[in-house]
Order: structure tokens, then sequence, then C-alpha cells
């Protein structure tokens, strides 16, 4: 935990003399409004139609506007020339395609070249667009249990996101992203760690993903986009990219899973080849093919293969899978050389009009039978046998701002396990007669492992102004335990607001009341920060 500490003092100490560079003289600055469409909607992310071009640039924040109203925001995770894609940060709606994009910015533009006076060097000297500095700082404060007693939770905390792009004038990005907190409940100590403040870094890496470049690589704590199964790793990725393939390695210790620290017990490697294609710099679709192996205390524990393709066909479908084959598995105390699908996950999202989306999905997964680390694990406590499920959405957007939409998710029996499912409507009307309110109300009846019975919901929200919004919810669920006669109704309350200032200051609170046939209890989640 010692060195994660350092790792962001060391993080923080180069962040402020980059970001004193970012603004530096030499340069005029201007607001542009920037304005597009929205072309297509994804799972968290949506596309529209304005690109480096326009002057768009990558963790720029967008907002999604409908007849004038916010309606969402997203940061911008990719850019082309004409076009990019920003993932979703908050929403109040459903973003649709034809929805309008606005993002207000501060342009710097360079004076005009001119050839330099003799001698004119250090901060008089004309300086390019270096070090664009990106992200948020927020305080957090979390707790749970029953106020004005001992609570069953409770946890400040900051959280840190910073991200650098065109560092030094080259295309390479730093980021770090961290949580560091402490656990002020009585079992704070409950998976053997001494300290109240914890640390948690979840990413901190350098990388370079230029599009246009022939190599990219990244290094720290990072996550493949190629090998998305290895999950975080301490270490680096190199590739060289030939044309529309992409050829890599890449490698390095798992982090400790409870405590995000920084441990030498078990490493990651991967050899992988990708195919990319479609649109221009940035690709549309593209498939991986990855083989992969992690050693515990220098000893294969398990070796796999693993597939992942993203695929968009058009700007109404798109299709991502993943899918993993581990080659050996402990059988009775041995090892057993035999190929077994362990993992696999796909989505299929589909907009054949505006006013109608289907997203569909199917997921299996299999315990994973590592050869070393699970090697004192009896076999009977592992459950070998395929989990499966499938999962269903069908919306429509309809006049006068109503959605309505229906949802499905059902889990096939396995060896060890029922048959479960989930099913459930809902009906929202947004910006009723146009008095910036919107409705909603929800049904679920709910077959599960555990517990049976249905969900009830309704829900109103309102833009007090531009910047400040309230929403109530209520939901009333109503079950029983499997095995057991006793009916028990969970009532939850929920009080929610949202506040920016500036444009980049913002505030975030949320409360809810929870009344319950054994304990009644509070949770509250507040949130203060800036966005840079």
């Amino acid at each position: 935990m010692r060195g994660e500490r350092g790792i962001i003092s060391c993080a923080f100490l180069l962040f402020i003399p980059l970001a004193g560079i970012a603004g530096a003289g030499g340069q005029t600055r201007e607001i542009r409004r920037i304005t597009g469409t929205v072309t297509y909607v994804a799972m968290g992310s949506f596309y529209f139609n304005a690109g480096r071009i326009k002057g768009v640039g990558a963790n720029d924040t967008i907002t999604v506007v409908r007849k004038s109203k916010p309606l969402a925001s997203g940061v911008v995770s990719a850019v082309s020339s004409a076009s990019s894609v920003a993932k979703i940060i908050s929403q109040s709606g459903t973003i649709a395609v034809g929805d309008s994009i606005l993002e207000v910015k501060e342009i710097i533009v360079e004076e005009q070249e001119a050839a330099p006076r003799a001698g004119q060097v250090g901060r008089n000297a004309p300086l390019s667009q270096d070090n664009r500095v990106s992200g948020r700082i927020g305080l957090q404060y979390a707790a749970a249990g029953v106020f004005g007693t001992t609570l069953d939770f409770s946890q400040p905390a900051l959280i840190t996101q910073l991200s650098i792009n065109r560092l030094f004038g080259t295309t390479s990005t730093f980021t770090v992203y961290a949580r560091s907190y402490r656990d002020m409940s009585a079992q704070y100590d409950r998976y053997g760690q001494g300290s109240r403040n914890k640390i948690r870094m979840f990413e901190l890496s350098l990388r370079n993903d230029d599009p246009s470049s022939s190599y990219g690589y990244g290094v720290g704590r990072i996550t493949s986009r190629y090998v998305g199964g290895l999950g975080v790793f301490d270490g680096g990725q190199f590739y060289l990219r030939q044309g529309n393939f992409s050829f890599g390695l890449l490698g390095g210790m798992q982090p400790d899973y409870t405590t995000s620290a920084f441990s030498t017990d078990e490493s990651k490697y991967a050899g992988f080849v990708n195919y990319a294609w479609g649109g221009d710099a940035f690709k549309t679709s593209d498939i991986t093919f990855a083989y992969g192996q992690q050693r515990y205390l220098g000893k294969i524990d398990r070796k796999f293969g693993y597939f992942q393709s993203s695929l968009r066909f058009g700007t109404d479908f798109f299709f991502y899978s993943s899918t993993e084959m581990d080659f050996a598995h402990r059988e009775n105390g041995s090892e057993v050389n035999r190929p077994t699908v362990t993992n696999s996950f796909l989505t299929i999202s589909w907009m054949p009009a505006s006013w109608v989306s289907v997203n569909a999905g199917y997921d299996a997964v299999r315990a994973l039978d590592l050869l070393e680390s699970m090697k004192a694990f009896p076999d009977t406590l592992l459950d070998k046998s395929l989990k499966e499920g499938y999962r269903a959405n069908l919306s429509f957007r309809l006049p006068f701002g109503v959605t309505l939409s229906g949802t499905g998710n059902f889990r096939l029996a396995s060896a060890t396990t029922p048959a479960a499912r989930t099913l459930g409507s809902v009906v929202r009307v947004s910006d009723i007669l146009d008095s910036d309110v919107s409705f909603g109300a929800g049904y679920q009846d709910i077959r599960g492992l555990y517990t049976t019975g249905n969900d009830w919901t309704l829900d109103a929200d309102r833009w007090i102004t531009q910047s400040f919004s309230v929403s109530l919810r209520l939901d009333r669920y109503r079950y029983t335990i499997t095995g057991q006669d006793q009916r028990i109704t969970t009532t939850t309350g929920t009080v929610s607001m949202n506040y920016s200032m500036l444009r980049s200051l913002y505030t975030a609170v949320n409360f809810d009341q929870v009344w319950d046939t054994i304990r009644n209890t509070q949770r509250l989640y507040l949130e203060v920060g800036m966005h840079f």
C-alpha cells in the first residue's frame, strides 16, 4: 500500500507542472460551439457526426439535447475526422438517433507562424497544443444503516480521474484513475487489512493508441482492449500495425484482488492478432484472436484462448462477443489437457427505425479450475456446471415524449441450480407538456434462485434550471425467500439532486429510506467535485 501512495503522489507532482504548460502563452483563445446529431446508440455509449475537423477531441464532454433540454452527457472516448463516440456518464432519459449534440469549448488557436527573433526562447516562444489536461476530482461520502446509531457502513473518499493527452507534443496519453477512502465501519478489517485508510488504483498508465501510427503501446496499470479477458494487470503492451492488422504482446502482474496493491504472486501473458475495418482512422469493426497464460509463483496456472469481436453494420446494428477456452484443468488432482469453453458473452443492439430499438444478449460461464493456485481446493467445492442466460429489451419511442419498453432475463437450469427469470415493462413520459417534468412507472415479475416476488416502481424528475435537477423514486418489492412461507415487503423511497456550477463544479446527492418487514434503514451518497 505504501508503494501505491508513492505512485499517486508522483502522479500529482507530474500533473501540476503539466497543467501549467497546457495554458501557456503564445496563443489566442476563442469559444467555439460544436453541434451535430446522434447517429447510433450502443450500450453505455453513443456515436455522433462531429469529429476532429470540427474540433472534437478525446475526453471532451458532450451534451445530448432534445427540444433545447439537456438529456444526457458523455465523455468522448474515440475521434475520427468526421465522427466520434462518447461514453455516457449521466442521463435523464433515453438517447435516440437524431437527438442533437452540443459542445461549447475554448479552442486554443496558434498565432500565425513567423520567423522567431534571434534569441526568442523560453516562455516567450510560441507553444503548440500540448498537454491537454482533462478529468475529474471529487469528494465522496457514502453511508448505510440506521442514522443516529452506529452505522453499518460509513466511508468518506477522494476520487481522482486525470488524463493528459498529447503529452509533451506526442500522441501519448497519461491517465490516472484512483480512489482513496477511509472505512469507518466496525468491520473495516474483515479482509485481513489492518488499516482503515485504503487506496484503490484502477489505472495508472502511459499509452499511445494513435490509429494512424504503425505501432502502439501501453505501460503501467492497464487493461488491454484487444484481450479484455485478462483484466487489469501491472505491466505493458506493445503492438505493430500493418494495414488493417495489428500484432501484439502483453504481460505483467495481477494486482491483489481485494486491496488493489501490487503483487508478484500471479503473472499474465498473451499474444494476439487483431483485424479492424470500416470507417477511416477510427475503425468501426474488429476481431481479435489471442493465446494467454496465467502463472502462479512462476508455474502455469491457466492457459487459454480468447476471441473477441466488435462489429458494426451501418448505423443501426451493433454486435459484440467474447469467448474464452481453457486448454487444461485439474481432475482428481491431476492435470488434464482438454479444451473447455469457460466464458462466453455476446450482445446485439439493433435500431431498425428511429422509434424502435432492440437489445439482446447471451452469457455462459463455468468455474475456472486453476492448475496451481487452487490445488488445495477439493473438487467437490467447485460447481463446474454450465450457467447459461439470455436477456432481451424492446423499446418504442412514441409521440409526445412517451417511451415504452419491455425486458426479459432468463437463466436456464443447471446441474445445481433451477431455472430463473425476470419479466418487466416500463413506461416513461419525458418533458410532459413542455414542463421539464418527466414521469415513469415500471413492473417486474421475478422468479429468482433465492426469492420469488414482484416489484413496482414510480419515478418523477424535473429540471429546475438547466443546471439543477431533482428526481423522486418509489420502489416496492414483495417477495418470499425460497423454502419459506413468510411474505416480506421492502419499500424504498429515493431523493436525488444534481447541480452543476460554472460548467465545471458539480454536486450530486442521493438519499434512500428503506422500510422493510425486518428492519428499516437509510442510505446516503454525496459527491462534490470538479470537471477540468
